[in-house]
C-alpha cells in the first residue's frame, strides 16, 4: 500500500468517526431540548415566557448556542414563577442554569475552556436531570387540574 492511499484510508475512518460522534451528540441534543420543551409546557401559560417550541431554534448552528443560553435561562425564572404561585419546593434551578451558562461561555476561551469543559458537562448532565424533575413535579399537577 502507498503511502498516499494508507493517509486517503486514514482519513476516510477518521471522517467516518467524526460523523459517528457527530449523529449521537445530535442525538443526545433532541433528547436534551425535549425535555426542556415539556418542561416550559409544563409551566403555566401565564408564567410561561415564550412557547416551549422555540427551543427548537437551538439547533441553528452558530444562532442557537446563544438562543439556548437565553432559553434556559427564561424556563429557570419561569419555573421558579410557577414553583412559588404552586407553593412548591425548589428555585427553578435557576443557580445551575446560570452556572452552566458561564461555563459554556468560558468553553470558547482558549486555555480556560480545558478547564472549564469538563464542569461544564457535568453540569449539563445536572441540568437535564433538574428540568426532567421540574417536569414530573409540574405535570400532575397539570392533568389534574385538567380534569
Amino acid at each position: 500500500m502507498k503511502e498516499s492511499e494508507a493517509l486517503a484510508a486514514l482519513a476516510g475512518m477518521g471522517i467516518m468517526v467524526l460523523v459517528v460522534v457527530g449523529a449521537l451528540v445530535l442525538a443526545v441534543s433532541i433528547f436534551y431540548f425535549l425535555t426542556l420543551h415539556q418542561t416550559m409546557n409544563a409551566v403555566g401559560e401565564e408564567r410561561r415566557p415564550l412557547a416551549g417550541g422555540l427551543i427548537w431554534l437551538a439547533l441553528i448552528p452558530g444562532l442557537g448556542l446563544v438562543w439556548y443560553m437565553i432559553y434556559i435561562l427564561l424556563l429557570s425564572s419561569a419555573l421558579r414563577k410557577e414553583l412559588a404561585q404552586r407553593q412548591l419546593p425548589g428555585d427553578g434551578g435557576f443557580g445551575i442554569s446560570l452556572a452552566l451558562v458561564i461555563l459554556q461561555v468560558l468553553c470558547f476561551i482558549p486555555y480556560i475552556n480545558l478547564l472549564a469543559a469538563i464542569p461544564a458537562l457535568a453540569l449539563w448532565i445536572v441540568h437535564w436531570v433538574r428540568m426532567a424533575g421540574y417536569r414530573r413535579l409540574l405535570q400532575p399537577a397539570q392533568t389534574a387540574l385538567a380534569v
